[in-house]
């Protein structure tokens, strides 16, 4: 009987981590997971916070520094 009750768990367990393997590798909708920004668009650091973001995505003040966002971009103005 427990020797029953234990392979059950364990095949449980196994199915799970099947289950999360697959979501893990398959995306949300079964393709393949975003691979993020393409290799070939420059990236560019916030002057704040030195997070990087994309460069088309960035805001560029007048002196020419980046930031992630306006928050960050407030925090090193002022």
């Amino acid at each position: 009987m427990i020797l029953r009750l234990l392979a059950f768990g364990v095949a449980v367990f196994l199915v799970y981590r099947l289950i999360r393997w697959l979501m893990d590798h398959l995306g949300p909708y079964g393709g393949p997971s975003d691979p993020g920004p393409a290799p070939d668009q420059p990236i560019v650091p916030c002057k704040a916070c030195g997070t990087f973001v994309p460069r088309d995505e960035a805001i560029q003040d007048e002196q020419g520094r980046t930031f992630c966002s306006p928050a960050c971009q407030e925090k090193e103005v002022g």
